[in-house]
């Protein structure tokens, strides 16, 4: 199965447990896999034969400016599922990385795979 990927996709929102937390808008790091069908873009070396990168990022950036949330869990499953109404995609894999204040954590994860 051929698979698109885009990794270490750097975003902004609010997220947190705690009111205050999610205050301030929080560093985020995205890896998203879109499992897609290439072939036809290969052959005919068109972006409208394939998924485009710019609207994968756009649509996420806008995920993250819709609203708070309080965990990376519910952010993922968000992501996911809109990636797979708006574009083609078989399967997709979506990680979510947030940036810890602890010196031995370098950050907290979560990863799904949904069709």
């Amino acid at each position: 199965m051929d698979k698109i990927i885009l990794s270490q996709g750097l975003f902004f929102t609010h997220i947190g447990i705690s009111e205050k937390e999610r205050k301030k808008k929080r560093k985020i790091f995205v890896d998203v896999e879109l499992f897609v069908n290439i072939r036809k873009a290969a052959r005919t070396d068109d972006i409208q034969d394939t998924v485009n990168y710019s609207l994968v990022h756009t649509t996420i950036k806008k995920l993250m400016n819709k609203k708070q949330y309080h965990l990376l869990e519910s952010l993922a499953e968000r992501i996911s599922t809109e990636l797979l109404q708006q574009f083609p995609l078989q399967k997709v894999l979506v990680r979510v990385k947030k940036p810890l204040p602890y010196k031995n954590i370098g950050y907290a994860a979560v990863e799904i795979v949904r069709k």
